[in-house]
């Protein structure tokens, strides 16, 4: 599976390894063995005779788009609940030929990881009649901006739980995209997507996220507005995990943390590589205790 990272500075790990509690929560199911097949005609040959595995990893093959294009093609994926094709060279097309294949109706959960598909190939996989009861879907690093985001948010995929954008610079356009969500999202995963404190309080004044247990923020410079903003808001009440790594909060944004009253049921709070001080570590510390990493 192609994790996002995105770096907590100093020396304190990456988000995504600080993140790990944040990670762990995630539905997608990360115990799918990698598939053997060293070529892309051994895989054809494989796929012919019948696959018998609900969960399939294609990862880092970088078969590109013709693998889209097989996939997409056989009626041998039909019983497929969980598909890992990321670090794939996929591109655009790759991402149109997925969305064209007609035997997805098992298809739970898609990590296209790194595959450069960007606005264009987000939106073909948004508006795919054979994705629409998708639960999991992870795009990061795929060059993804503010419309693909848009077409995510608004398109087909209504039964999504869990989603991941993480490494795509959509901005604050982005975040209010997705702030629109028609899906019941219970995790969103926005790890170094230049949102800022604007797209931040997007997010926070989203009355579509209010089934968001998991939210991970890592690296989006949010600052102590934009900290301050998720503090405030009572759409995030169900929140069990946040993850604010990399941020540049300080004190400030730190105390309307630690004050919350709508974060009543947060078990993990991630502050890695940000500038809180003494004041605001002790009253992170008073609030959350074991389930705050600074």
């Amino acid at each position: 599976m192609w994790i996002a990272t995105a770096a907590c500075g100093g020396n304190q790990p990456s988000a995504a390894s600080a993140s790990k509690d944040t990670r762990e929560s995630s539905t997608f199911t990360e115990h799918a063995a990698a598939d053997k097949s060293d070529s892309l005609e051994a895989f054809r040959t494989k796929l012919a005779a019948g696959i018998t595995e609900t969960e399939l990893d294609l990862a880092a093959k970088g078969w590109g788009a013709d693998l889209a294009a097989l996939l997409a093609n056989s009626p041998k994926v039909a019983e497929l609940h969980s598909l890992d094709v990321s670090d794939n060279d996929l591109g655009p097309s790759g991402a149109r030929a997925l969305a064209g294949g007609g035997h997805w109706n098992s298809l739970r959960e898609l990590d296209l990881g790194g595959n450069d598909i960007d606005d264009e190939g987000a939106t073909a996989i948004a508006h795919a009649p054979g994705f629409s009861a998708l639960e999991t879907l992870n795009v990061s690093g795929n060059s993804i901006a503010g419309s693909g985001a848009l077409a995510i948010a608004q398109g087909d995929l209504r039964k999504l739980v869990s989603l991941d954008l993480s490494m795509n610079s959509i901005g604050e356009d982005g975040a209010r995209a997705v702030s629109s969500s028609t899906a019941s999202l219970e995790a969103l995963y926005l790890l170094g997507c230049e949102i800022g404190p604007v797209g931040a309080k997007s997010l926070a004044q989203s009355t579509h996220l209010t089934h968001l247990s998991v939210l991970a923020l890592s690296g989006n410079n949010l600052g102590d507005a934009g900290a301050q903003a998720i503090a405030k808001s009572s759409n995030l009440k169900n929140l069990t995990t946040l993850d604010l790594c990399a941020n540049g909060i300080g004190d400030s944004g730190a105390l309307a943390l630690a004050q919350s009253p709508y974060l009543k049921n947060l078990k993990v709070l991630e502050l890695f590589g940000n500038d809180i001080g003494a004041k605001g570590s002790a009253a992170l510390q008073k609030r959350f205790a074991k389930g705050l990493h600074l």
